[in-house]
């Protein structure tokens, strides 16, 4: 990705779209430290951060992978995994609590779902499908003070039914949380309905950069289009 140059706003949901081999999962994982650059810089709030490893910056940022597997830790129970993920930014200590109180923060976290996990807090995360193992590596995301979600075609291995609910949690977690958001997609609904700013990558480059409004409306033509050009 030469002569790259992208300026992100606090709040900004993008989607990442293009061909493949353009560069989307590329450009995230050189956010979030996986791939090293070469040259120039990377800033997070006016800092650079160009040289921190993934797990500095993980401090700062929440991911979800393609894989619903990759992001929940299969033999420990839904509270664990949720305890875990509370404490990813933080100290640590010799002792991991899941008392009544922060029992009852996941059962409400989990409650919107309306899928009755969070009845079943003792169950065992490699025991669910993927779709439920995806929705709550989503809310996982949120238990601690991550800024940034990255997010890697998160529903293409789910289907049509949990694709939305996953969807649309992400909506609602952005929002609520106000989370900066890159979330990278292949689905032309996806595009047209979420998110305030479309971002087209070809070949390593930034080909087109569409900010959304309310008096621009797109459908499916316009991005078939942008594909086509």
């Amino acid at each position: 990705m030469n002569k790259f140059n992208l300026e992100i706003s606090k709040n900004d949901f993008i989607l990442l779209i293009g061909g493949n081999g353009s560069g989307k999962s590329t450009l995230l994982n050189i956010i979030a430290g996986e791939v090293p650059i070469d040259e120039g810089s990377i800033f997070f709030n006016e800092k650079e951060i160009s040289q921190f490893p993934d797990y500095i910056r993980s401090s700062w940022m929440a991911r979800i992978f393609q894989n619903p597997l990759a992001g929940t830790a299969p033999d420990l129970t839904i509270l664990e995994n949720f305890r875990l993920a509370s404490l990813r930014t933080g100290y640590k200590g010799l002792k991991i609590g899941t008392g009544e109180k922060f029992k009852k923060v996941v059962q409400d976290r989990i409650s919107i779902l309306n899928l009755g996990l969070e009845n079943n807090l003792d169950q065992v995360m490699g025991s669910l499908s993927g779709g439920q193992r995806q929705a709550l590596a989503l809310l996982m995301a949120i238990m601690d003070e991550s800024g940034i979600l990255l997010l890697d075609e998160p529903t293409s291995a789910l289907d049509p039914r949990m694709s939305v609910l996953i969807m649309n949690l992400a909506d609602k977690v952005i929002k609520e949380f106000n989370l900066t958001a890159l979330l990278v997609t292949h689905q032309i609904n996806d595009v047209i309905g979420y998110g305030n700013r479309i971002i087209q990558l070809k070949e390593g480059q930034i080909i087109r950069d569409f900010h959304k409004n309310g008096n621009m409306l797109l459908n499916k033509n316009d991005i078939y289009e942008w594909f086509n050009e």
